[in-house]
């Protein structure tokens, strides 16, 4: 995208000041980052970031762009109860609205930019994943009572692994790219697993689990912390917030926390499972997370396993129908990307009684008991 049609989009924002500054920010995977500075006549300076919404991927930008309105002003209820959290703000355009489409078609919003903060691409500090599980639990908290009506669902069965298993299934059945031989080993890595993909929607539709407000995408570096105190202050990236189960965001939170390589690691036998790290995210989460169900608290070691698990099967469907969803740098970085997550997977079913254990203990120092 070029310069002139950057600054024409931000022209339709109501900034204080004039933009002085913008240019590409962020590792994201799905939508395009641009951080925005500007100035006023008397010097001072304001910072801001822009970002495209991904309509492939968000088919409803404006349902995504209402679900972010009313959290954060959910959230802004809230700051005298929880003095330590920061809210990301909305930048209205002149007319009032919480986005803008181009002629393109194309969809943009502005936060302001949250200063004093800082992230991580990857911890492996079980501090820094203690406070992580702790924000991400206190979001939970917030939302807990948040008044009807029911969020938009922006992405309709985000976490349906049943779902994403017949996708994956279509996918090879189809071919497109010619890549199924391939990708047989993991192929049969999933099929050998199939009969697990709807255990907690299973429970769930029983009634066992209930629905929540989630995040649905609770990686390390959507949460923010201030540089002094550790502790983490800001929850972003809000687009996937809708209706789902807990356990999701407590499955993916220990996917990219406990997973000792880089997400897209070529050599599968550096993945290595931290029970360290998983210990720190229980202890964080069930000490803040008072909501919690003993059905949610007994599988939370579960959610550990599936959410690598379908996310696995995510990037392996990308890689079979042509890299169409997930951003890849190189040919086989979907390929690479699926292969790391069922390493994981294979290195949690080593661990998982021990992880029950872990969660037995916490559960019962925090009181869940």
């Amino acid at each position: 995208m070029n310069q002139n049609t950057i600054e024409e989009i931000l022209e339709s924002f109501a900034f204080q000041g004039k933009v002085v500054k913008a240019e590409p920010f962020g590792s994201g995977h799905i939508n395009d980052t641009i951080r925005v500075k500007t100035e006023t006549p008397g010097g001072e300076t304001f910072r801001y970031t822009l970002q495209r919404i991904n309509h492939a991927v968000f088919r409803q930008p404006q349902q995504v762009m209402d679900n972010i309105e009313r959290t954060l002003a959910h959230l802004n209820s809230k700051v005298e109860q929880f003095p330590d959290v920061k809210v990301l703000k909305l930048i209205h355009t002149k007319e009032g609205r919480n986005c803008v489409r181009t002629f393109a078609g194309k969809w943009w919003r502005v936060y302001e930019f949250i200063d004093n903060v800082e992230s991580y691409d990857n911890v492996r500090d079980p501090n820094v994943v203690y406070e992580a599980a702790r924000g991400f639990a206190q979001f939970q908290n917030m939302m807990a009572d948040l008044p009807a009506p029911r969020l938009y669902e922006t992405i309709p069965y985000f976490h349906c692994t049943p779902m994403r298993y017949a996708t994956l299934e279509e996918a090879a059945f189809l071919d497109l790219r010619n890549r199924l031989n391939d990708v047989m080993p993991e192929m049969e890595f999933v099929r050998s697993r199939r009969h697990l993909v709807a255990h907690l929607l299973n429970r769930y539709l029983r009634g066992q689990i209930p629905e929540r407000i989630t995040h649905n995408d609770t990686k390390i570096n959507n949460a923010l912390f201030d540089p002094t105190s550790k502790k983490c202050v800001a929850v972003v990236d809000l687009d996937t917030i809708m209706p789902g189960l807990a356990l999701y965001d407590f499955g993916d939170m220990c996917r990219t926390t406990c997973n000792t390589a880089d997400e897209s690691e070529p050599d599968t036998e550096s993945v290595q499972f931290d029970i360290k790290m998983f210990e720190a995210a229980v202890s964080g989460y069930l000490d803040t997370a008072r909501f919690l169900t003993q059905a949610e608290i007994q599988e939370l070691t579960f959610s550990a396993w599936l959410l690598p698990f379908m996310i696995g099967i995510r990037f392996l469907t990308d890689y079979l129908q042509g890299d169409t969803y997930f951003k890849t740098h190189y040919p086989k970085q979907n390929l690479d990307r699926c292969r790391t997550q069922f390493k994981l997977v294979e290195r949690i079913e080593t661990y998982r009684e021990e992880m029950h254990a872990i969660v037995q203990r916490c559960a019962k120092a925090t009181g869940h008991n």
